[in-house]
């Protein structure tokens, strides 16, 4: 694309891919204008590309350690065109979203173990094994992940607990949310434990303190 000198005018080579029906957008770009043709084929200046920032909005989230920063929906920077003085946005920039933790975080300390945590309540537990008649034809499987379950692994109603979540619960110890049933709702915990079906039966109903922690404690058996 060359050509000659006019004063403060360039003539240019006219590109390949024109729109017939306006030689300044392409057809191979979805319309984008690509040059400022003149019907004399004159480009009176180059276009530029530039682009437009996202704006970021914080929430608090009580939820989170305070401190702690999640990206709830992340952001997009903007094009922008421009030809000479004339600038049009070609796609606008997507706000992004983070989520910033105001809780604040406890420590829990049994046996020389450090736990962090953000929440503590009291809630309803059980127990179950992997066998048929504790647990029928899921087994020894988790809901969540579909790994084995071990000692350390418990199920939660995913609403109230999220799957994936590290607790500590009094009398059992650090444990981790992966598995559901039809029977665990609301405020109730089924402790999984690699015992028979009698031992677990021994455990019955018990209420103890539950401790959301804040990351994955040293001693999870897992």
């Amino acid at each position: 694309m060359v050509a000659l000198g006019i004063g403060v005018v360039t003539v240019w080579s006219m590109p390949k891919m024109v729109n017939a029906s306006n030689p300044g957008v392409s057809a191979a770009n979805g319309g984008i204008p690509v040059w400022p043709w003149s019907p004399l084929g004159i480009a009176w200046s180059p276009p530029r590309f530039g682009t437009v920032p996202y704006n970021v909005t914080i929430i608090k989230d009580n939820n989170l350690p305070a401190g702690q920063v999640t990206v709830v929906t992340p952001g997009e920077t903007g094009t922008t065109y421009q030809v000479g003085s004339v600038k049009s946005v070609i796609s606008p920039p997507v706000q992004a979203t983070v989520a910033e933790g105001t809780a604040t975080v406890h420590v829990l300390t049994v046996d020389g173990h450090k736990y962090e945590y953000d929440k503590v309540t009291t809630m309803l537990t059980t127990a179950y094994n992997g066998t048929f008649d504790m647990n029928g034809p899921w087994g020894a499987v988790a809901a969540w992940d579909g790994k084995p379950l071990h000692n350390g692994n418990v199920a939660v109603d995913p609403n109230v607990i999220p799957f994936g979540t590290y607790l500590y619960i009094d009398g059992y110890g650090p444990a981790r949310a992966v598995d559901s049933g039809s029977a665990i709702f609301g405020d109730h915990i089924d402790l999984f434990f690699q015992e028979s079906d009698l031992k677990v039966a021994e455990y019955g109903i018990q209420w103890h303190k539950v401790y959301f922690l804040t990351e994955k404690p040293s001693n999870y058996p897992g």
